[in-house]
């Protein structure tokens, strides 16, 4: 009888699932987007530090109920998806990745099989099942071929047999002794063994044997699971009790919550057991796939799903009501309770109401011809009659017949209340007046212009307006009340009389004002733990006021030293921060949210505050990661740079954690910070001493963790060492001033020297560069052209001459030339001598294509010389016309390089020249160039470089001369 009630009540649980209005609890989703490394959850664990781990498709999330910090390959896992994991004693978070292999995270590092000794030794061949630790601390790492046995001093055994054959594992956990105990497969048989003293001993056989066994089979020393036909047998061993419930469609997994309770997983619902009364209690999370549950330290429960994150259960007591219409989810603007009938005010004019505490909900549609409309109000009105103010006008409900019809349309109602047996006040965004019911008759019109909200208090009407709070007085005086109190003048979103007369003003922005006695008394804002100043309704029950805001519900309490706030949110079970309406009944809290109607009882909320642990989640100095269980270290003093990373744990209280700290050693004063990062990127040498401490939602102060550190002095702070400064600076320092005048004299003489030489050598070039032989040889042409009376090859030639005077005039007075001047320069030149040598040679200039000729430069008159030098000591000796002079000009990486070559009869042959006909005349033209350079090198980093070689042919004899002369890049791409 007790599995027959137990299968109905399941498939009762699960028939829920397909009502229009769905009755469900509150959840807060984690997903990618809050930082989940996937969205497809497989396992979940919670570790002794107060941490949970989630293992994913996509990487491993370690979550401190604020911030996820995820792991991934290249932090040591050897595959991104996880599939399980596994707390021991030692609190090693155990980690299975898809792959068939094993590590655990252990002081902020992934040990793994690459760099761990221990875990080198295991040999994994196949599928890891599962991984548990026995009473001695042996951790049984189990696959489907081999129980690897890593005994606490690392040795590692490993079990292949059972009684000399090899097996197939299927589960694995630990016996009531606290031993290994497995299920597994030999010769067809399904049998279960324990693990005593490293041998398998043969403890019974499970028949039949199901192709689901290794999800549905569940092994600890309390309870154990496995599946008959098609049901799941449960045995306690405690008391060797054993229950039956039919296996679910879809069916998914078990999870163990406590030593009583189970959850049954699958692809439609979660079902929650109580493996001692047989009965299910709850069932989670409808229609979605959910192949995990854990229950936490504070008694939250995790769902992990296979493709939307993971869920958190605050209370089971809280129940959620969506409201929806044509696949719509109704926003929840209102709420009233009338009698004993729940009404629920919605946009589209919809209204829901209920007379069974819940159980279930029916629709009313005000106005078909109506779209849009939402509903602000509901009031009651007579015996059997309610009023219900909208966007659209007032409506008359008749709650007998449920007969509805437009009462009044004039402008959106703000705002209703009851100022009589038959007068409503109607706030609208038009106006504010007094209205009787039975002949709608406009008794008085308090407010002309649009209003927010309004309160008619002994005689003076209060407007909320969204410029502030208006009192009209009974002789219709208005005065302005922000003019006397900032706090009034911004927007007013409510406004409700006390019964003690106080006037309590909901502000959006300024937080929630009492006004009494013609002066504001009391401002509650998020510095008095509001949870938020932006207040949107009111309630007041008794003498407690209750503020719905945009991140939560407040409890305003009046104590004997002034107000008190309990603060509601999403951790407590509310399906939204953001607050549309409020009703209260004694104990029974109504919150109206975008998401529909949370239903509360304050009875039922957990009174015990939740605790908070502080823990280190990373260290870094100077750059550099350091083991988590570091303290009381020494650093030099170029390791100043440091920070601590740090997580306050509270899931309760959903990320609302501040933290107080300070540094002894730098300011002993206590700072407030909302941060889980302290940065000192410069801290002087000295002893210090770094103190934390976490405050969660509920006041409650973790534990003090504390860092203490040294950092050294250098040892120019030491005192021997400024002993010997000193005496060294008063040695030494008159010797120094000396030496220094002195070799500032010296450097200035050598400047000068230097100046004048390079002038010298300037204007020794300039005068060399025409030479008198080279001119008197032109003066000689010009006589000949005058003698042959070629008047016109004269001229020409005396033109060229001139020009070649006047270019050499002007680039000798600058520094840098143009590299296309140079080559106009070298044009002109090689044009004149070659008609004086009357044709002897031909000439060529390359510029390679990526150079611009326009944006380099180069000193002037130093590539003259070697032209000059190739042609009066190469071309000239040549006994025919085929001289040839080539120029190339291109970068070579970081030089521009020019290239000089003839075809002259090389510099051997052009020596025995000169001595043959004994030259009367030196050419000092490449001795100049050379020291010219020598010089220019003392002044720049990359220096110039001059080669000369000779030209051979296949014959080795002289064929010409090249001369390469290199520019570094920095100093011809300057600016001229």
């Amino acid at each position: 009888m007790v599995n027959k009630c137990l299968i109905i009540s399941f498939f009762l649980i699960g028939s829920c699932s397909s009502s229009l209005l769905a009755q469900e609890h509150s959840y807060i989703n984690y997903t990618v987007k809050d930082g989940l490394a996937g969205s497809t959850v497989y396992s979940m664990v919670q570790d002794k530090d107060g941490f949970l781990w989630f293992g994913t498709e996509t990487g491993l999330s370690r979550f401190d109920g604020t911030h996820f910090r995820n792991f991934y390959t290249a932090d040591g896992l050897p595959d991104n998806e996880i599939i399980k994991l596994f707390v021991d004693s030692r609190n090693r978070v155990w980690i299975i990745p898809f792959k068939n292999k094993v590590c655990y995270y252990h002081n902020g590092k992934i040990h793994n099989q690459d760099n761990d000794p221990v875990l080198r030794q295991l040999a994994i061949h196949s599928e890891i099942i599962t991984v548990v630790e026995d009473t001695t601390g042996n951790v049984l790492v189990a696959d489907a071929g081999c129980i690897h046995i890593i005994a606490p001093n690392g040795t590692i055994t490993d079990i292949k047999e059972f009684n000399g054959k090899t097996f197939v594992l299927l589960q694995a956990g630990l016996n009531k002794k606290m031993q290994g105990k497995f299920l597994f497969i030999v010769d067809h048989y399904v049998i279960w063994a324990d693990l005593v003293k490293g041998r398998l001993c043969l403890a019974g056989y499970l028949n039949p044997f199901h192709p689901n066994n290794n999800a549905s089979t569940y092994i600890s020393p309390q309870l154990e699971i496995h599946e008959d036909k098609d049901s799941l047998t449960f045995l306690d061993t405690r008391d060797s009790s054993q229950s039956r419930i039919a296996l679910p469609n879809e069916f998914i997994n078990i999870s163990r919550i406590n030593a009583d309770q189970i959850t049954i997983n699958s692809f439609s619902a979660t079902v929650l057991l109580d493996i001692t009364r047989h009965t299910i209690i709850d069932s989670f999370l409808q229609g979605q796939p959910v192949n995990g549950v854990l229950e936490d330290t504070e008694g939250n429960l995790w769902f992990s799903t296979l493709d939307a994150g993971v869920y958190r259960l605050g209370s089971r007591d809280v129940q959620h009501y969506t409201f929806r219409l044509d696949n719509t989810v109704f926003p929840v603007l209102c709420i009233q309770k009338i009698d004993s009938v729940l009404y629920v005010g919605a946009d589209r004019l919809c209204l829901w109401l209920t007379t069974d505490k819940g159980k279930s909900f029916h629709s009313l549609k005000l106005y078909d011809r109506f779209n849009r409309g939402r509903i602000m109000a509901i009031i009651p009105a007579g015996e059997k009659k309610i009023i219900i103010g909208t966007d659209a006008g007032v409506f008359l409900l008749d709650r007998t017949r449920n007969k509805r019809q437009l009462f009044w349309q004039q402008g959106a109602i703000k705002a209703l209340a009851v100022t009589g047996d038959s007068t409503v006040l109607e706030c609208t965004s038009m106006n504010t007046r007094i209205i009787r019911l039975s002949n709608r008759k406009v008794l008085d019109t308090l407010w002309n212009g649009r209003s927010t909200c309004g309160c008619l208090l002994k005689g003076i009407y209060y407007a909320g307006t969204l410029n502030g709070l208006y009192a009209v007085l009974p002789n219709k005086k208005i005065i302005f009340l922000g003019e006397k109190n900032r706090s009034l003048a911004a927007r007013i979103s409510d406004i409700k009389a006390a019964p003690d007369g106080t006037l309590w003003i909901a502000t959006y922005g300024q937080g929630l004002l009492s006004y009494k006695d013609g002066r504001v008394n009391n401002r509650i804002t998020a510095d008095s733990r509001l949870t938020s100043d932006i207040c949107r309704n009111l309630f007041i029950a008794g003498s407690n006021i209750w503020v719905g805001t945009d991140r939560g519900l407040n409890k305003i309490v009046k104590t004997a030293t002034g107000y008190s706030t309990i603060q509601f949110t999403t951790s407590e079970g509310l399906n939204s921060d953001i607050v549309n309406a409020i009703y209260v009944e004694g104990k029974n809290i109504y919150v109206g949210t975008p998401g529909g109607l949370t239903c509360l009882n304050e009875d039922k909320i957990p009174k015990s505050r939740p605790g908070c642990q502080l823990r280190i989640t990373g260290i870094s100095i100077a750059g550099k990661d350091w083991p988590l269980d570091t303290t009381n270290f020494l650093l030099s003093h170029r390791d100043n740079d440091l920070q601590i990373q740090f997580a306050g744990i509270s899931y309760r209280s959903a990320g609302a954690i501040r933290y107080r700290y300070k540094l002894s050693g730098l300011d002993d004063n206590w700072k407030t910070t909302d941060q889980t990062t302290l940065h000192y990127p410069s801290l002087p040498p000295g002893a210090y001493d770094l103190q934390l401490l976490a405050i969660n939602k509920f006041d409650v102060v973790s534990n003090l963790l504390q860092i203490r550190f040294t950092i050294q002095k250098p040892y120019w702070e030491t005192s021997w060492f400024r002993l010997l400064l000193v005496l060294l600076v008063t040695l030494f320092v008159w010797r120094l001033f000396h030496y220094r005048v002195k070799a500032i004299r010296k450097k200035e003489a050598e400047k000068a020297a230097t100046a004048a030489r390079i002038a010298e050598l300037e204007q020794a070039a300039l005068r060399s560069r025409m030479n008198p032989h080279f001119i008197f040889n032109c003066l000689n042409s010009i006589q000949l052209y005058v003698m042959d009376k070629d008047t016109l090859g004269a001229n020409e030639f005396i033109t060229n001459f001139a020009r070649l005077i006047r270019q050499t005039l002007d680039i000798s007075a600058r520094s840098r030339l143009p590299l296309r001047d140079e080559i106009e320069y070298l044009t002109t030149y090689m044009e004149l001598e070659k008609r004086r040598c009357e044709n002897k040679f031909t000439f060529k200039i390359h510029v390679a294509p990526d150079i611009d000729p326009y944006e380099y430069a180069i000193p002037p008159m130093i590539l003259q010389p070697y032209v000059e030098n190739a042609i009066h000591h190469g071309i000239a000796h040549r006994d025919d016309k085929l001289g040839r002079i080539r120029i190339r000009i291109n970068i070579d990486a970081d030089y521009l390089v020019f290239t000089i070559e003839d075809n002259g009869v090389g510099r051997k042959l052009a020596a025995q020249y000169k001595s043959r006909y004994r030259v009367q005349h030196r050419s000092r033209g490449m001795d100049l160039t050379t020291t010219r350079i020598d010089m220019l090198n003392t002044t720049i980093r990359q220096p110039i470089y001059a080669t000369v070689e000779d030209i051979e042919d296949h014959d080795r004899q002289p064929a010409g001369t090249r001369v390469t002369i290199r520019f570094p890049m920095q100093h011809v791409t300057a600016s001229l």
